[in-house]
């Protein structure tokens, strides 16, 4: 008896999760706009007496920017508050000066590096360095990011 084959991801998926390391900084970036149109639409509507002064259109557009707002934050709110979880959580790692202490969140620190990109990859990176933990291979070939010197020349002067 045949099984139903079941379909793979589509073009657009496909292409979102190869971006993963893209994704903190995408749900960000729609959490803020979304809140953004909510708030502005919720004054706009409420607030002002804008409902008395303008066209059913305006009003008409403000009551979809509320509701399509609201609807949004409820998909995309989650994601952020995920993903900025996982940051709160390597920002604090980050911050540990005690080798033990890193070696036995390791393990979090890295999948948690790893969703949410190269920088905080690099910035684990040289973490591991400072207090002289074995890298693992998939952080070895990250490169450093530049550090302007022309600063600390410019201090010294």
């Amino acid at each position: 008896m045949a099984r139903r084959r079941t379909k793979g991801p589509g073009p657009i998926k496909k292409w979102w999760r190869s971006k993963h390391e893209y994704h903190f900084q995408a749900y960000t970036s729609m959490a803020m706009l979304f809140l953004g149109i909510t708030v502005f639409s919720f004054i706009q509507l409420f607030f002002r007496d804008y409902a008395q002064e303008a066209s059913q259109n305006m009003v008409t557009l403000a009551w979809l920017g509320l509701l399509g707002g609201a609807i949004a934050l409820f998909f995309v709110g989650p994601e952020f508050f995920y993903f900025y979880g996982k940051k709160q959580i390597l920002s604090d790692i980050l911050r540990l000066d005690s080798r033990a202490e890193v070696m036995r969140l390791r393990k979090e620190a890295e999948s948690a590096a790893d969703l949410l990109g190269k920088g905080f990859q690099i910035r684990l990176k040289e973490l591991y360095e400072r207090l002289g933990i074995n890298i693992p291979k998939k952080y070895s070939s990250l490169k450093e990011t530049p550090r302007d010197d022309s600063k600390d020349d410019s201090e010294e002067e």
